[in-house]
């Protein structure tokens, strides 16, 4: 099946890339104009490939192209005509504050005639997830009809819809008895004062569904996105703006300050956030205030146990579900939204389940004394599979007389919902109450494989079990990620963990626990040193709560096996933003280096000293490398000798020795070729040339740049390629070479948007700097030097101590040639652009066409 891509070329280079994946990730063919031989004119090429092609895909910003020749519209506007036999799938880009005035007519009239819908979209990356999901939806949905129904002309979902990884969950179960609560919500929301609304109550009442339903029903009127960010592993409020940040697919790469770029990040799109499960770490309420005093577009919908106390916010109490009376008749019971859930759940298990006057008042009953509480009906309702109501309300009655209230410090509401979950506990046979109580020592789910080995079963006996949990409500399946697991409640997991807790083998459960993931990190990492890092970043991303649970278990237990973890997972700390928590790991075990044996303290003399370089804590890094130093003689590993090495030499530069730092570089270069290292041998001859750079030996550092990139090559993905893309461009710059600098440069810029990584962008900024000031331009220069500069402080990313003098240099040029005040002016209004403005700026010189 091919796809035709329709887009101007230059503005959009990078995105056409994202969704030339996309495609080519669902086996189909991406058609694209500079993918195939043009020996005929422009115009004749993509006519033919329109005609070839079974769906249309159109990206649009800000360009609305050149006219064909001898005709009265662009390129991009008949490729659209041409396309009216075809399946439509368009993408606008935001925001678009330059769009030439022929685009937006044309949008305009798409949106007016109705004839196809579009999406909103902001980067690269997203894009990609947008025609990937859609294009699947368009796949299931009209190729695979059968002929007699015929499906209708696919239409993309509206602005707002699926996003990623955190986009809204895809209801299984229907909402019962919350259209009320819905609308209300919707138009609570839709107030202009009403920004922040946090739906409260005790646990288990339906807060989560009930703001999932109201993003849902809203998705329309927030067409940047609706994000949904589930905080129940966060425990540390300082770690809130963070896991939004991921959710929403923002880059905090190594960023000290997650305000700054998820403030950037929404800018003043209309975006709705769905924070769930806020109240554990309801201290991070001033972050969020902040957020949305900076976000005028934005709006979000919390669910929480308790209010979080900010002046703009607007507390929604969710209300227990209406039972009803007692002594009615059939009809009024059967009207109780509480006892309609009840049957319908009922039926999920017991098809045929029926509402009779012999059970009506039982049903009613049940439902009261649980107070209306929807997840304790549900777990009450899943009884039914074995016990007739009647039946069912004597045992619970029994079960609830004889546990009485809980503290009397927690909602009456949560009482009754712990005792209808330990009731639900006391009906599990002896190995199923066992499994239940094991799988409470996962964070964020877990797979059969290792619910089985902490659990010391097999994995026929481990599934056989875990259907049983299913069954009665107790786990359900989670397939949103790349592949199926487990989870729990989290009112489940709460109980059953009290229940771990007394167990007289939790410290060896702990310890499985610990130990499987500590072998998952050693399966990982060799792939993460080469060619299979890709997978395992994703496979490692899925089980972030289980390997932070691992790390904290062995802080408190048993420290001895962290430094190696540390040093196994920094790859993966290092792309997925979360060297700032590994960072406060190393410093807790530090103290106890003394205690550990050699290898070990080399190991964590290593961590310590690359985290703190990650982070700009230039102390921390020269007090890690005096660590170091001296354990160097000891290191008989050779591939942990070589990166010691390296990291010497990564810290150097901090004390302005590059000549000391250049021979440790390559003293480690020499090292890992002799080794099957091909990502951290790219990272060393990476360092060498930044090094050679810096001291102005260009050959050298031209040599060893394409050794990197050779050897990164082989290994994919674009953060990698990112993180080595921008220096060609700014070694070309230094050369004189600037015809070939800019297309180098705009490449490098390409991959560190799709890669969402703020260094790597700062980076390629003040490589455009250097190109501007080479070009004869020192204001330019100057302003988008400014930019480079004030978006690394602002989110707390220090240039690398090995290119900090190139920009040293650059921007002492550049004030001896302007002079002070003029450097200030325009320096300062750099330091003022956002991220989005200094990109659009550098854009703004590059050629534009369509074909």
């Amino acid at each position: 099946m091919r796809v035709f891509v329709s887009s101007t070329l230059g503005e959009l280079a990078g995105e056409r890339q994202a969704v030339a994946r996309a495609i080519s990730a669902l086996r189909l063919t991406p058609v694209m104009f500079e993918l195939g031989a043009r020996p005929y004119p422009p115009q004749a090429v993509f006519q033919q490939y329109l005609a070839q092609s079974d769906v249309f895909i159109g990206v649009y910003w800000q360009r609305y192209g050149q006219l064909v020749p001898g005709g009265h519209v662009s390129g991009l506007e008949e490729e659209f005509e041409l396309s009216g036999e075809l399946p439509r799938l368009l993408y606008v880009k935001a925001p678009a504050p330059d769009r030439e005035s022929r685009l937006a007519d044309l949008l305009a009239r798409i949106e007016h005639e109705a004839s196809a819908s579009y999406r909103s979209f902001r980067t690269p990356a997203e894009l990609g997830r947008l025609v990937r999901d859609d294009l699947a939806v368009l796949l299931s949905e009209r190729f695979t009809a059968s002929e007699a129904a015929p499906a209708a002309p696919a239409q993309p979902p509206l602005p707002g819809g699926p996003r990623g990884p955190g986009r809204l969950p895809v209801s299984t179960t229907s909402l019962i008895g919350r259209e009320r609560a819905i609308g209300e919500v919707a138009r609570l929301l839709g107030r202009p004062r009403a920004r922040l609304v946090t739906l409260t109550g005790p646990g288990g009442v339906g807060k989560t569904r009930l703001a999932v339903a109201v993003g849902e029903r809203l998705q329309g009127r927030f067409g940047a996105g609706t994000v949904l960010v589930p905080l129940e592993p966060v425990t540390d409020p300082a770690l809130v703006l963070a896991a939004i940040g991921r959710a929403a697919g923002a880059d905090l790469a190594r960023t000290g300050s997650p305000l700054e770029v998820l403030a950037e990040t929404f800018g003043e799109g209309a975006w709705l956030l769905v924070l769930d499960n806020l109240e554990q770490v309801v201290q991070a309420a001033p972050d969020l205030g902040e957020l949305l005093a900076r976000c005028q577009g934005l709006a979000i919908l919390a669910t929480s146990r308790t209010a979080l106390g900010l002046r703009a916010e607007r507390e929604y109490p969710v209300p227990p579900l209406p039972t009803g009376s007692g002594a009615a008749s059939v009809a009024v019971v059967a009207a109780s939204p509480a006892v309609a859930l009840f049957m319908d759940r009922a039926r999920a298990v017991r098809p045929g389940f029926a509402l009779t006057k012999d059970n009506a008042e039982a049903v009613a009953e049940i439902c009261r004394r649980l107070d209306g509480l929807p997840l304790a009906i549900e777990l009450a309702a899943a009884r039914t599979r074995l016990l007739d109501p009647p039946a069912l309300l004597d045992r619970l009655v029994s079960s609830l007389d004889a546990l009485g209230t809980g503290a009397v410090d927690l909602p009456e509401r949560q009482r009754t919902l712990r005792a209808t979950v330990e009731w639900s506990v006391g009906l599990l046979e002896d190995p199923e109450r066992s499994l239940l109580e094991v799988a409470a020592v996962f964070t964020g789910g877990w797979t059969i494989q290792a619910v089985a080995q902490v659990a010391g079963l097999d994995e026929d006996r481990a599934l056989e079990l875990s259907e049983a949990l299913a069954r009665h409500s107790l786990v359900y399946l989670d397939s949103t990620g790349p592949g199926s697991r487990t989870r729990m409640l989290k009112t489940v997991r709460e109980f059953v963990a009290e229940r771990l807790a007394a167990r007289p083998d939790a410290d060896q459960i702990g310890r499985r626990h610990a130990g499987y993931y500590q072998a998952l990190a050693e399966q990982a990492d060799r792939p993460l040193r080469g060619p299979g890092r890709s997978e395992w970043i994703e496979r490692l991303g899925t089980e972030e709560g289980n390997l932070a649970a691992a790390v904290r278990w062995y802080l408190a237990h048993d420290p001895g096996p962290l430094p190696h973890l540390f040093r196994v997972l920094w790859l993966f700390w290092l792309q997925e933003d979360l060297e700032r928590e590994a960072w406060s790991w190393a410093q807790q075990l530090l103290p106890a280096a003394g205690t550990l044996d050699p290898q070990a303290q080399a190991e964590l003399a290593w961590a310590a000293a690359v985290l703190a370089v990650d982070g700009g804590d230039d102390a921390a890094a020269l007090a890690a490398r005096q660590r170091l130093a001296p354990l160097l003689a000891g290191i008989f590993d050779p591939f942990l000798h070589a990166v010691a090495q390296l990291a010497m030499a990564w810290s150097l530069p901090i004390d302005g020795d590059f000549d000391g730092a250049l021979r440790q570089a390559a003293v480690s270069l020499e090292e890992l070729r002799g080794q099957d290292e091909p990502v951290f041998t790219a990272m060393a001859a990476f360092t060498a040339s930044s090094l050679q750079m810096a001291l102005g030996r260009y050959d050298d550092a031209e040599r060893d740049l394409r050794e990197a990139r050779d050897l990164a090559e082989p290994v994919g993905g674009d953060w990698l390629a990112a993180g080595f893309g921008v220096q060609p461009g700014i070694l070309a710059v230094l050369r004189g070479r600037l015809d070939e600098a800019r297309p180098l440069l705009d490449e490098a810029l390409d991959l560190s948007l799709a890669a969402h990584s703020t260094q790597f962008v700062t980076l390629c900024l003040a490589g455009y700097a250097q190109l501007a000031f080479a070009d004869g331009d020192p204001d330019r220069a100057a302003l988008l030097q400014g930019a480079a500069e004030s978006l690394r402080r602002r989110v707390g990313l220090p240039a690398w101590p090995n290119l900090r003098p190139v920009e040293g240099d650059l921007v002492a040029q550049v004030r001896h040639r302007l002079g002070d005040s003029r450097f200030d002016q325009a320096f300062s209004a750099g330091s003022g652009l956002t991220q989005q403005e200094a990109v659009a700026i550098v854009r703004d010189q590059r050629g534009t066409s369509t074909p």
